[in-house]
């Protein structure tokens, strides 16, 4: 039933499939003619195509990417959209992934913002806040997704070039878990019994010895070593459903990359190479993996993680994450004056910035100590 509003012009409201439809004309003519084409929009899928909501368009944005982007990373980005879209939105009385792409607004990303920092609620009813830089992280993909809905034109524009990301409060990995080894307490780690008995023992001192990552390590085979360098080849990777498998190419295409042996390294790898031989008999395979889990299936960061935080609790030093070893690797490479090119080349790095932002800090110690050696007759 059409009726007339105050305006002027005349509305008609409609049902299709249990959702309510309006629309507007100057007569029972246009109205009619608006209602058909509505109709027959609806029938097409345009509104769901031209008008879709947040989540709508990011199943969507997903399936058009699958393919370009590793699993893995498809894997992490789900889980971020997974916490973001549930978050319920007070003034539209909908979550965030029920809103229309549209709609979104700069305050609708600062409630979102906001909801993202307090986390999830656990079993028992407390909450587990989420660290600032996991919410810039989020709120970086949102911004990611919908810049593609910009230049798609299925939004005009977008909110999150408004919202600014949170302060940082806590401290940055590289000076915590994923902290780079003093002398001493690298001393102290390896030289306590616990780590020297450990089944992962030739792992640590692989990781610290190449920079090599874990999945690196673990993917690599006895074929990978020849002509007295370390071909990295692959790495294990997780797919979208989280599984972990062996990959067919490493993280990178600057992951792809040659490692050259040293004398310790080498008596590394044939001492794990021993091992090997008793664990699993003297028949050997080029294509076999050298470092493995102990029950022989793929070797991964969070077991070894586990017996580093034993080992670090034996030796009486602050726990740390198995890319600490990397970060540790570069860092001695750094004040053993290694040049930062050859560094980059080594740890697998795309570009010289990326080595610079996250190992240039080891040069302030390494730059006093040239500096200290410089005594010039005056």
């Amino acid at each position: 039933m059409a009726k007339k509003r105050a305006d002027g012009r005349m509305q008609k409201a409609f049902t299709v499939n249990g959702k309510k439809y309006v629309v507007y004309g100057h007569s029972t003519k246009e109205l009619f003619e608006k209602e058909l084409a509505k109709r027959e929009e609806i029938e097409k899928g345009l509104e769901k195509r031209n008008n879709p909501t947040v989540s709508e368009y990011y199943e969507r944005w997903t399936e058009a990417r699958r393919g370009t982007v590793s699993d893995a990373t498809l894997r992490a980005q789900g889980k971020m959209f997974h916490a973001f879209k549930a978050v319920k939105i007070p003034s539209a009385n909908r979550t965030f992934g029920e809103l229309k792409l549209k709609e979104v607004s700069i305050d609708d990303l600062r409630v979102l913002q906001t909801e993202l920092k307090k986390g999830e609620v656990r079993k028992d009813g407390t909450r587990k806040e989420r660290k600032t830089q996991t919410v810039n992280d989020y709120l970086a993909h949102i911004k990611h997704f919908m810049n593609d809905a910009l230049k798609e034109r299925v939004i005009d524009y977008n909110p999150c070039v408004l919202l600014k990301p949170l302060k940082r409060t806590e401290e940055k990995a590289r000076n915590t878990g994923h902290r780079a080894l003093s002398l001493e307490e690298q001393k102290k780690f390896f030289e306590c019994e616990r780590c020297k008995k450990s089944y992962y023992y030739n792992v640590f001192r692989f990781a610290i010895s190449t920079g090599m990552r874990i999945g690196e390590i673990g993917a690599l085979k006895n074929s990978d070593i020849r002509g007295g360098m370390i071909h990295i080849e692959r790495t294990i990777t997780r797919t979208e459903t989280g599984s972990h498998i062996m990959g067919e190419n490493a993280k990178t295409e600057a992951g792809r990359r040659t490692i050259p042996m040293n004398e310790q390294i080498k008596a590394i790898l044939a001492d794990q190479k021993a091992i090997n031989s008793m664990l699993d008999g003297n028949v050997v395979s080029m294509d076999d993996r050298i470092f493995k889990a102990p029950e022989r299936g793929l070797l991964l960061a969070m077991p070894t993680d586990r017996e580093i935080i034993r080992i670090c609790k034996a030796a009486g030093i602050e726990p740390f994450s198995m890319h600490a070893f990397r970060a540790t690797f570069a860092t001695r490479a750094i004040e053993n004056g290694m040049n930062m090119k050859t560094l980059q080349e080594i740890m697998g790095h795309s570009n010289f910035n990326i080595t610079m932002s996250l190992y240039g800090h080891c040069l302030t110690d390494t730059k006093q100590a040239a500096m200290d050696t410089m005594v010039l007759a005056l």
